[in-house]
This record gives structure tokens, C-alpha cells and sequence, in this order.
């Protein structure tokens, strides 16, 4: 027959092995009610941390309630205070009886709730000023100022379609250009028509002899003096030359003008609150004398 030898501390591994979290759960209540808090302590805390072992939300309570008051008597009061913190986020409610338990646990107790209420009030305050920064923010408008530019002006030289569409520089440059051509061009015109009209007038180096049926006489080619009309041809060519170039910059321009041309420009963003409204509105009335319907007016 074969024998099995077991060692002690086999079989207390064994035992603890089978115990539920509900029995070690009163296991450490038991300590604790006896005034062994560190045992308690000790039993209680691996059924909370690092993992949720106990399956009652009761116990949970219940575990958490204990938890505090033994470290608070084991002088830990900062573990004491998390407890105590823990139990009021299971149970708002919960309180300690001034009348069965120790005052310095109820004292405590109470200064924790005190300092959690305050802080929850701190929180609750800057949610509602949060929010009603974002319905400020949700009524507000957005104002936009929109320059409608024109897509005739495009078609003026000068710069002009330049300096509509914000480029200086260009348009300044157009300009200048432009002016000169042009100027250069009109004066030429205005020296050429003035000075000899539509015809330059030839002078004759010798004095023509009449015809002999009495009829003025004309000048022979050679003797014939082209000087006006060299000048006049010349002053021609330079109004004709800067005019083309003229309408060849401005053609230029055109161009430019319209490969640029935007016909809205934002030119800047304000926020405005709206306007206020007034409305109307029949709804019903409940008061604990009378109840019937009445008409509210929103302003």
C-alpha cells in the first residue's frame, strides 16, 4: 500500500486556495471587529486592489467603510481619507452614526465629505462656466465683410484692374508705363499736326518758272528741300511706335488684371450676438392650488 506525506504549509495553500472572496471578506470583517486592524487590512485590501475581487456591491461598501476606519486607527490618514473618497463614489449618501460610531472616525469622516463636496462644487462651477462659454460661443454670429469687386475694370489700362486686385506694385509699374507711351505718343501727334498739318510743306531751291500757258510753275525733283517732311515722317513713326506699344502693355495689363481678378474678397471677420428675439408661447401651468395653461412671453 502507497502513502502520501503532505506538508503543512501544502494544505494551508490548499485551504486558502478554496476560500471565496465573500468568506475572506469576513474573515478580515471578523478582524476587524476585534480590533486587529492591520490583519484586517490585510485580508480586505487584495479583494479591492489591484482587482475588483468581491462580486456584492454591498461588500464593496462595506469593504471600502472598514478599509478607512482601520487605516485611520492604524494612523495612515492620507490611505484613510482614499477609502473614505472611494466610499462616498459608491454611496453619495453614506454616512457614519454619531451615535454607535468612534466621534474621531465620524469627524473624519465628515471632513473628507466636506472636502469633496467643495471640490465637486469647484468642478460643477467650471462646467457651467464651460458651458456657457459654448453657448455663448454656439449664439454668437459671424459677420463677414465681403469687398464684391468689378470685372469691367479689368479693361482700364493704367493699372487700374492691378490696383483693384491689391497688387501695387504691378499696377504702379502699369502705370508708369503706360503714361509715358501714351504721353509719348500724343505729344509726337500734337508737335507733328501743329508744325506742318496734314501735309508738310516742301520748299523749292530755285524760284519755279510759270508754264507758257501762264500756269505756276513746278519745282524740279532735285531742287525740291524734304527737310519738313523727314521730320514730319520721323515724328510719324515715333507716335506710331509708342502707340503700339501702348495698347501692347495695356493689352498686357488686360490680361494680368483677369488671370488675377477675384470677384469677392474677405477683408475681415467680427462676432456679433444676434439680435434679440421675443416669442409667444402658450403652455400649460401647474401649481399645487390650480393647474390650467397660460402664455409665456420670451424676450
Amino acid at each position: 500500500m502507497m502513502g502520501f506525506a503532505i506538508s503543512a504549509p501544502a494544505l494551508v495553500i490548499a485551504a486558502l486556495a478554496v476560500v471565496g472572496p465573500s468568506e475572506e471578506f469576513q474573515r478580515g470583517r471578523t478582524a476587524f471587529l476585534r480590533g486587529e486592524y492591520q490583519r484586517a487590512i490585510n485580508t480586505i485590501q487584495p479583494l479591492l486592489y489591484p482587482d475588483l475581487r468581491l462580486e456584492s456591491e454591498d461588500e464593496v461598501i462595506q469593504a471600502h467603510r472598514l478599509l478607512g476606519v482601520a487605516y485611520l486607527f492604524e494612523k495612515q490618514p492620507e490611505m484613510a481619507r482614499k477609502e473614505f473618497r472611494k466610499l462616498l463614489e459608491f454611496d453619495p449618501d453614506f454616512r457614519f452614526d454619531p451615535l454607535l460610531d468612534p466621534p474621531r472616525v465620524v469627524d473624519f469622516f465628515n471632513e473628507v465629505m466636506r472636502e469633496q463636496k467643495s471640490e465637486l462644487n469647484d468642478i460643477d462651477v467650471r462646467l457651467k462656466k464651460r458651458e456657457a462659454a459654448l453657448a455663448r460661443r454656439k449664439v454668437q454670429i459671424l459677420e463677414r465683410r465681403i469687398e464684391r469687386r468689378s470685372f469691367g475694370l479689368n479693361f482700364v489700362p493704367f493699372g487700374v484692374g492691378q490696383f483693384q486686385n491689391q497688387q501695387q506694385r504691378k499696377g504702379w509699374a502699369f502705370l508708369g508705363v503706360e503714361a509715358a507711351l501714351a504721353v509719348t505718343s500724343i505729344g509726337a501727334f500734337v508737335v507733328n499736326f501743329g508744325s506742318y498739318g496734314v501735309r508738310p510743306f516742301r520748299a523749292c531751291l530755285d524760284m519755279p518758272l510759270p508754264h507758257p500757258d501762264g500756269s505756276a510753275g513746278t519745282c524740279a525733283p532735285d531742287r525740291i528741300v524734304h527737310s519738313d517732311e523727314n521730320l514730319s515722317r520721323d515724328l510719324t513713326r515715333v507716335q506710331v511706335a509708342s502707340g503700339g506699344l501702348f495698347f501692347a502693355v495695356a493689352l498686357w495689363g488686360v490680361v494680368d488684371a483677369i488671370r488675377n481678378f477675384q470677384g469677392e474678397v474677405t477683408i475681415g471677420e467680427t462676432l456679433a450676438e444676434p439680435p434679440p428675439t421675443t416669442s409667444l408661447r402658450l403652455g400649460p401651468i401647474l401649481t399645487p392650488l390650480a393647474e390650467g395653461a397660460a402664455l409665456t412671453l420670451t424676450f
